[in-house]
């Protein structure tokens, strides 16, 4: 089914994508409308705009597809699924993520993939094509197998100093599991 958004009110359009049987969903003209997909699983999102903030959240297995840019927290608290983003994210990606797949094609905000976990024997994985804000992956989280989540910053764009791929704080794991700041090596 075909949605139309235009200046639709976002909590009409979430009645309306949520009543609808079809499992294949096209919306186009998104202009900002939030919480799109949330919580849903089996089903296909094709979204043509910007959706708004809380793209995915709590998303549990369905895919989402969106042909532009995606405002803030998108794939909040994600347990399965897909949302590729042909267009770049803002702030907070993937925030408490602990399945699933997000693939953002352009830029990334701040604090992209931030506590970020692994659960369930479920592997969260972020891969972001262009540059991404600080503080990226702060605060990943997992202990023994399970471990923090993937997340991979391609940064398509030339690597000079005044042109960095990430911003100033970016994290990496520490061997007990915590994370650490690059910058200047001061502990969390």
């Amino acid at each position: 089914m075909v949605f139309t958004a235009n200046t639709l009110y976002y909590q009409q359009l979430n009645e309306q994508l949520r009543s609808c049987p079809d499992t294949e969903i096209v919306v186009e003209n998104l202009l900002g409308q939030r919480y799109l997909g949330c919580g849903s699983s089996g089903r296909s999102f094709r979204l043509y705009g910007t959706p708004g903030n809380g793209l995915g959240q709590y998303l549990n297995g369905s895919v989402i597809e969106v042909f532009g840019n995606a405002q803030d927290a998108a794939g909040d608290t994600m347990n399965d699924g897909e949302i590729i983003i042909h267009g770049s994210c803002g702030d907070a990606a993937g925030y408490g993520m602990r399945g699933g797949r997000i693939l953002i094609e352009g830029d990334c905000g701040y604090r992209g993939g931030i506590h970020m976990k692994s659960y369930l024997g479920k592997h969260p994985v972020i891969v972001i094509g262009g540059q991404a804000g600080s503080f990226l992956g702060e605060y990943q989280q997992g202990c023994g197998r399970e471990g923090p989540g993937q997340l991979l910053l391609r940064h398509r764009h030339a690597r000079r100093e005044d042109h960095p791929a990430h911003g100033r704080s970016a994290v990496r794991p520490s061997p007990a599991g915590a994370c650490s700041r690059s910058r200047a090596g001061r502990p969390c």
